[in-house]
């Protein structure tokens, strides 16, 4: 890679501010960061919430959070999630096998922050949820994050290294509102998959025991913990890759659309740890017959028919300005999706995992993806 593109695009030549608090003088900081180290977000003057000020439980209240982390160690990938609107309170784990080709999903769901943790930020604190199908401990410093969970069908120990280059970004949203996103890759540093007698991937050998998979230090993960007052309707469209390349450099994209609302952008991409920011992007998805067929169902479900869902493509429209170009092809192999609505707050969400092909071009930098597993997403939220 020539000097030239390290001047343009690396953090480290960038000189991007790290902030102690995002909010400073009763106002969030808007922008790009390389650090945020306190997301102080009851002290925001909220005139922009309601009319008047609001007391530390009504901003409390009208935050929603949450936190997503990825883990890969072949043959299997991991995703768990914990969420808060305050209103309802989630969480789930899902754990896929690329040899077989299996999904296995577990979630809970709990009115308000029953059995719910949060203190802190993603930076230094912690989130902790507890239900009888699903507990999942986060706790976050700023040197490294660990995860304790316990499922019906897996349990995971796992201490992860944290990235000196992080994504942090807050942006406007809507009128009356605010987003933080912090996106990182991660490195494991110990622990390990424990794999219950009941998981449909344990073997069916009748003395058989829980088996346990340790990670090493090529198990690779990536953290999305966000924080913010979102507008009433939101949607958006994610993508995600954490996997090697094939010249053997670890890689992470994070790509977005709907998020955030000014020129300000939450994608970029990380090779060996580098962090490469990257301008807007569209996502073009063709309706498909998930949509019609699952809308109404309140219940999770796992579908590995590829052809109820047709290739998505993820580009960036280039209009001379930009030095980086994007075109990407995803093809959907298996999705988790559920549809909740409540009335007052209601959420359709589909998670799928797909293969990527196609070009990211960073100035003199091409890096080509031939059939590389990754996420995607489309989510809409009323809250």
């Amino acid at each position: 890679m020539n000097k030239s593109h390290d001047k343009l695009y690396t953090a480290a030549n960038l000189k991007l501010e790290n902030l102690e608090y995002l909010i400073q003088n009763g106002q969030p900081t808007f922008g790009v960061f390389s650090q945020v180290k306190s997301i102080n977000y009851l002290d925001y003057h909220s005139h922009l919430i309601s009319q008047k000020s609001l007391p530390n439980w009504r901003k409390e209240l009208k935050a929603n959070q949450f936190c997503f982390i990825q883990i890969l160690h072949p043959p299997y990938r991991v995703c768990l999630a914990l969420a808060t609107i305050k209103l309802a309170t989630s969480a789930f784990v899902y754990i896929y096998n690329e040899d077989t080709k299996q999904l296995e999903v577990c979630e809970a769901l709990q009115p308000l922050t029953h059995h719910t943790h949060l203190d802190g930020d993603g930076y230094q604190g912690q989130m902790a949820f507890t239900h009888t199908k699903l507990s999942v401990t986060l706790d976050f410093s700023p040197a490294q994050m660990t995860i304790a969970l316990d499922s019906q069908y897996v349990a995971i120990t796992a201490a992860l290294a944290r990235s000196a280059q992080p994504l942090a970004i807050c942006t406007p949203t809507g009128r009356r509102g605010w987003t933080f996103t912090q996106k990182e890759p991660l490195t494991a540093l110990s622990g390990h998959l424990l794999i219950k007698t009941k998981s449909k991937f344990h073997t069916d050998a009748p003395d058989a025991q829980p088996q346990k998979i340790t990670f090493t230090d090529a198990t690779i993960a990536n953290l999305d913990w966000t924080l913010g007052y979102m507008r009433h309707e939101t949607n958006w469209f994610w993508s995600c890759i954490t996997s090697y390349l094939s010249d053997g450099r670890r890689f992470l994209l994070n790509l977005s659309m709907g998020v955030n609302e000014t020129g300000a952008s939450e994608n970029a991409c990380w090779l060996d740890g580098q962090i490469f920011y990257l301008p807007p992007v569209m996502f073009a998805r063709e309706d498909s017959n998930i949509r019609s067929s699952q809308l109404d169902s309140l219940e999770p479900s796992i579908e590995s028919d590829a052809s109820i869902s047709k290739p998505w493509r993820i580009y960036h429209q280039n209009l001379g300005w930009s030095n980086v170009d994007i075109d990407l092809s995803f093809t959907p192999i298996t999705v988790y999706k559920k549809t909740d609505n409540f009335g007052v707050i209601a959420s359709t969400f589909e998670q799928w995992i797909g293969f990527y092909s196609g070009e990211i071009r960073i100035r003199d930098e091409v890096i080509r993806l031939d059939n590389v597993m990754g996420l995607a997403e489309d989510h809409f939220a009323k809250w």
